[in-house]
């Protein structure tokens, strides 16, 4: 009635007046972000130093930033080890470094977003040969094919990205291999993810991370929407476009967008990925005057060398 995972929350038939998210991961953030812009008063419990800790920090920064603004309290580097129904609402107990201020936050209701398993036991799958990882995922190939090769796989079963434009993917090329048609192995260094908060973060290909780390080579260009015109019109100057290039080439090899409808933007940086652009390609094509792509091929632009 009060204490909930990612599935139950739906089954809320009121606005809750204090909602504490345990988890800063994408499914924690996004469900924070929705009944923060709903009016709940909300509190997110990270484990770690911010939220979203595997993403583009300049994204999760930022995002960190609207939701202080938007009065969503953010209780960092705190561990929750329970959380209990009381006679009012509920008590989350923390543990960490962050509880030392903060031993327990009570509210109205929980929403413990920590993850799940796969689903995969009773199916019979060992009966007929299928193999499992340790974990229960289905092992499968890059064709989406199991240990049995006239049984595929697709989806968060199978323990790739969790996310359903994987699961199509993984289905098309399943089908395309059963048929004997062309096709391109999954690739998951090409995938565009997003991440349905407010302001969305949609990402593709390279990241900082591994920029940073020295793994890829690459000029770096962010170019933040308070520049942009339609962003300025729109209300939608929190955040920002970043391209990655590599070095020497000039060939897009990642990118970031924070904004609304992300989840729309990237699918040019996606092109730019999957089919080896320059920037030159993404600079010197027409964007509409004023729209919130002309960003992406301004950031192209900063990134020309000239010959």
């Amino acid at each position: 009635e009060r204490i909930f995972n990612w599935k139950q929350v739906y089954n809320l038939k009121e606005l809750p007046e204090h909602l504490i998210v345990v988890g800063s991961g994408v499914t924690g953030a996004e469900f924070a972000s929705a009944y923060n812009r709903l009016g709940a008063k909300v509190t997110l419990v990270s484990s770690r130093d911010r939220v979203l800790p595997g993403e583009d920090a300049d994204a999760a920064e930022l995002l960190e930033k609207v939701f202080e603004d938007n009065g969503l309290r953010v209780v960092a580097r705190s561990r929750a080890e329970s959380v209990e129904r009381t006679e009012t609402g509920v008590r989350v107990h923390l543990s960490g470094e962050g509880a030392e201020d903060t031993p327990s936050i009570e509210g109205s209701h929980a929403l413990v977003a920590v993850g799940g398993v796969p689903n995969t036991a009773g199916l019979g799958l060992d009966d007929v040969g299928v193999k499992l990882a340790d974990s229960g995922h289905v092992i499968v190939d890059g064709v989406s094919r199991t240990s049995v090769p006239s049984i595929y796989a697709a989806g968060d079963c199978t323990g790739k990205l969790a996310l359903a434009s994987v699961a199509a993917m993984q289905g098309r090329i399943a089908v395309a291999h059963l048929l004997g048609d062309a096709l391109k192995p999954l690739r998951p260094h090409l995938l565009a993810s997003n991440i349905f908060t407010s302001p969305e973060i949609a990402t593709v290909g390279v990241s900082q991370a591994q920029v940073d780390s020295g793994q890829y080579q690459a000029d770096v260009l962010r170019l933040d929407f308070h520049t942009n015109p339609r962003a300025k019109m729109s209300g939608a100057e929190e955040g920002f476009v970043k391209i990655f290039a590599r070095q020497g080439s000039g060939t897009v090899i990642g990118g970031v967008v924070v904004s609304p409808r992300a989840s729309e933007l990237i699918y040019a940086l996606a092109l730019a990925v999957t089919h080896k652009l320059h920037v030159d390609d993404l600079a010197d094509t027409f964007t509409v005057y004023p729209s919130m792509s002309g960003s992406i091929a301004e950031a192209a632009r900063r990134l020309h060398v000239r010959m």
